[in-house]
């Protein structure tokens, strides 16, 4: 199946993955081998038209009967739906695909990286992953929907599981880097040599590490103290995001290396859920925040399940209200009484 055949609803919401409206074109060239054959240069944004720039690249290359045999990415994403038809190219070519040292690909990009049927990447670049943003760069339900398409297409082409559940839990204001042990994961060749300490989401040249993160101490439903990280040095409350973290890491070593996510939209009502399961002392327990048609977060919850997962204890981050929720025959949560 050509990857064009999931564009359509991406061509409806006119979605970016991560660049303005006032973005100027990718700049994409073609440069010869030693041996006679074309290296393609992809630098800068992806925006409408970056497609046919390629394409025309590639004929214009055959014609003269030279091979296109690789795409080098240094690029932070930009249209969506371009990359989409982007990563058909390269595909349908059979082009490798490369990010060089001190090279970034994300967002977009990465869609056109993971489309190369040989994929290269140097320890020094960064290639990162999240979900998609509306013209404006908020989340909204369209954009959601244009991430469950960007989803079914790394799928597509190959990209494991814990990598899309990654992407699809990352806001767009945010970035997952991938490590080296991600990008293996998904067929890549590592080249160059890497560093002795690797940091899954490196600083910006001149900026300082992050302080320790604060150890979470909030109480769950039933009462237990919630601990989710070992204990550091640092004051002030716990947050959220740092709870999300630990919650995240912890689910990851519990379930082989992929975290157990959710996501789930109800358009009736314009809210869509995201969160991260994980178990703490023998309790089944979520993480879940919820987000409007705008975006904004509007609840955030910590749940316990009872042994048959069919029941549920939950406290309001913020409110610090609690409630039960119980599941019918059809998977449907609902609240009862206390």
């Amino acid at each position: 199946m050509r990857l064009n055949s999931v564009c359509a609803p991406l061509v409806a919401l006119i979605l970016q993955a991560s660049i303005s409206s006032s973005a100027i074109s990718a700049e994409i060239k073609g440069v010869a081998t030693n041996n006679g054959r074309i290296l393609i240069l992809v630098t800068g944004d992806i925006v409408p038209g970056d497609a046919e720039t390629f394409t025309t690249i590639v004929k214009q290359s055959n014609s003269a009967g030279k091979l296109v045999v690789n795409i080098r990415l240094n690029s932070p994403g930009g249209n969506l739906l371009e990359g989409v038809k982007l990563a058909d190219a390269v595909r349908f070519g059979k082009i490798a695909t490369n990010v060089g040292k001190n090279a970034t690909c994300a967002s977009a990009c990465f869609l056109i990286f993971a489309a190369g049927p040989t994929k290269y990447a140097s320890y020094g670049a960064q290639i990162g992953v999240h979900g998609a943003s509306d013209q404006s760069g908020s989340e909204t339900v369209s954009s959601d929907a244009a991430t469950i398409s960007m989803a079914k297409v790394a799928k597509e082409l190959g990209v494991p599981a814990t990598i899309i559940g990654r992407m699809v839990v990352t806001p767009p204001s945010e970035m997952v880097w991938l490590t080296p042990q991600d990008l293996q994961s998904m067929g890549v060749t590592m080249v160059g040599k890497p560093a002795q300490t690797l940091s899954e989401n490196p600083t910006s040249a001149g900026e300082s590490e992050r302080p320790a993160r604060q150890t979470p101490q909030q109480t769950n439903p039933s009462g237990q103290p919630l601990a989710l990280a070992p204990p550091v040095h640092s004051s002030g409350p716990p947050t959220w995001e740092a709870m999300t973290d630990s919650a995240f890491e912890l689910s990851k070593k519990q379930n082989g290396g992929t975290p157990r996510t959710l996501r789930s939209c109800q358009p009736s009502i314009g809210v869509c859920t995201t969160g991260v399961m994980f178990n703490l002392k023998g309790d089944d327990m979520v993480l879940m925040s919820r987000q409007n048609i705008d975006g904004k977060t509007i609840e955030r919850e910590i749940c316990t399940y009872n042994n048959f997962g069919d029941m549920r204890s939950c406290f309001n981050w913020d409110t610090k209200a609690t409630h039960r929720d119980m599941k019918d025959n059809k998977g449907v949560w609902s609240e009862v009484s206390q």
